[in-house]
């Protein structure tokens, strides 16, 4: 699983900006394309958080839908699983705009 990698770099990165402060908590942003299991995500980080500054910490977690945008009607559109034809003309021909993202939204540090 990947997610135990990803959990270890966010704590990192909590370590690394939080200047040892407390973290109250996490947002992430996870695409439904960027191939990150939430579930396990989430799992990953109550085991790897302890004796860090997170160890109190929480994470939510907002998952970013599948938008697409026709090449030919131009326009945008959100998708349901892996269905790329435009809704609106059924063109094969579509650019992803979001959905395949992962990244730390905001961290929120503990008052002192």
């Amino acid at each position: 699983m990947h997610e135990y990698s990803i959990v270890q770099s966010m704590l990192d990165l909590c370590e690394k900006h939080s200047k040892g402060q407390e973290v109250a908590k996490v947002a992430v942003k996870i695409g439904k394309m960027s191939g990150i299991e939430p579930h396990f995500l989430k799992e990953s980080f109550e085991v790897f958080k302890e004796g860090t500054v997170c160890q109190d910490a929480t994470m939510d977690m907002q998952i970013i839908e599948i938008t697409i945008e026709c090449q030919k009607c131009k326009k945008v559109a959100v998708v349901d699983s892996f269905n790329f034809y435009c809704p609106y003309c059924q063109g094969g021909d579509t650019k992803v705009l979001t959905g395949q993202e992962m990244h730390i939204d905001y961290i929120e540090l503990k008052e002192v």
